[in-house]
């Protein structure tokens, strides 16, 4: 007698993640629920991105193209009036054209040009990493002179791509188009990066230029994922400023098996550009570690603040208020000029959360995953020289020192409200954009004191 035939498997368990939830009692299935987003919450090692929705290839590229096009129309546009002016002395520009003679040191800078240079045994030179500098080495060379060098325009230029980087790494996150975009306008002109951009002085063009590079190591690291290239981008964004470096541990976000080739992939362009900046450091002071900020021509107002340490636990209430708390000064108050729009910049910028409110939807980010709480405390760590540390910028629109950790804030802001979107984030990032508009193209040219 022939046997009963062997039950199907559908038979015996439930086949789908939800035939298996309602099989369940109703408590115990809400607590096992399973979020849609959670299916794709993080990326499977080495095979690219999450596949967002399909696009013609004529309309991604298109939607890039009209991206960089406004970007570098508007920031551009918005420091024509610089570049129009005489170059003046810009300590990167000097720095490539020592470089270019094969010195290490500048000439002494013009009278009234010389804070923050750094002077030390007899010889001037910039204090700031060597990334800046080794990109403007061409365009020294064709303009023979640095002061010819139209170092603005050029931060303008590398300003451009950077909203289009954030953009292709909320297109390879599977975020929708219309989120994307958001996206990508709360970064270009909802943060300080606009002003930064617009500026265009030494100290936001090395800023400008670290976003660049950190910016391409994420666009990297959300798609292909090549260890040499975001290890590369990486180091050429840590010899822009050495603090980005705390944000390392991030950029393993996607990876499950441990590779020794894929490791040192990763960390062997960023040991080059440390031993890059140990020589550094060693041919301008005789010692790896001294940057030589010790040696600059430090801002008078600051010397006091210094002298209590250039890092110190004693810096923190002053720093947690200025990155949180500090607010523009209204009629009634210091620093009030009584000239339309009736407030000015405090010298010490203005609050994060008052500039670019819009970046409290990072928190919305699910930090019990492992690509949330990676982002969260590479945030926390490369704010903790901020936090500690003796000036917070001056000089500035916002907090400019946030930019070090902007671009993960971004991507803890696609991890949380990119998936999740809403009328009430649209909102507030055209709030931030307001206030940073204004901050750039208005306010911060008009009244706020230049460092």
């Amino acid at each position: 007698m022939d046997s009963a035939p062997a039950p199907a498997p559908a038979d015996i368990a439930p086949h789908t993640a939800s035939d298996a939830l309602s099989a369940l009692p109703p408590s115990v299935a809400a607590a096992l629920a399973i979020r849609p987003t959670d299916l794709v919450a993080d990326f499977p090692p080495e095979t690219g991105p999450v596949p967002g929705p399909a696009e013609p290839l004529w309309l991604r590229w298109g939607l890039a193209a009209l991206i960089l096009a406004v970007t570098a129309w508007l920031y551009i546009g918005g420091v024509w009036p610089s570049i129009a002016q005489s170059g003046g002395f810009d300590h990167n520009a000097w720095e490539a054209a020592a470089l270019l003679h094969g010195h290490i040191f500048t000439p002494p800078p013009p009278p009234g040009d010389s804070l923050d240079m750094m002077y030390y045994r007899g010889h001037w030179a910039s204090f700031f990493p060597p990334m800046g500098a080794f990109l403007l080495l061409p365009l020294v060379a064709v303009f023979k002179s640095p002061l010819a060098v139209p170092v603005r325009l050029f931060c303008a230029i590398l300003g451009a791509f950077c909203p289009l980087f954030v953009y292709q790494m909320a297109e390879r996150a599977g975020l929708r188009r219309g989120v994307r975009l958001w996206i990508t306008a709360l970064f270009a002109f909802g943060t300080v990066f606009w002003y930064a951009v617009a500026t265009g002085t030494p100290w936001y063009y090395v800023q400008v230029v670290t976003e660049f590079f950190y910016l391409l190591a994420l666009r990297e690291s959300f798609g292909p994922n090549r260890p040499v290239l975001v290890g590369s981008f990486f180091g050429a964004a840590l010899l822009s400023r050495n603090t980005v470096a705390l944000g390392l541990p991030f950029l393993f976000w996607r990876e499950r098996r441990w590779s020794w080739r894929r490791l040192a992939g990763f960390l062997g362009p960023v040991a080059a550009a440390v031993l890059v900046q140990l020589w550094w450091n060693w041919a301008r002071t005789g010692n790896p570690l001294d940057t030589g900020y010790s040696h600059i021509l430090m801002n008078p107002a600051f010397r006091a603040s210094f002298a209590q340490g250039m890092f110190s636990l004693k810096h923190v209430p002053w720093q947690l208020y200025s990155m949180f708390f500090l607010a523009p000064a209204f009629k009634g108050l210091p620093n009030y000029n009584g000239i339309f729009p009736y407030l000015t910049l405090s010298i010490n910028g203005q609050s994060l959360l008052l500039t670019s409110p819009a970046l409290l939807y990072a928190l919305e980010a699910d930090i019990r995953r492992r690509r949330g709480w990676l982002a969260l405390t590479a945030v926390a760590a490369t704010a903790v020289p901020q936090v500690l540390y003796y000036a917070n910028g001056a000089g500035q629109f916002g907090n400019r020192f946030s930019l070090d950790y902007t671009p993960l804030l971004l991507a803890l802001l696609m991890f949380g409200a990119g998936r999740r979107f809403r009328w009430q984030h649209g909102l507030l990032i055209l709030v931030s954009m307001v206030l940073c508009t204004a901050g750039a193209i208005g306010l911060g040219h008009v009244h706020a004191p230049r460092v």
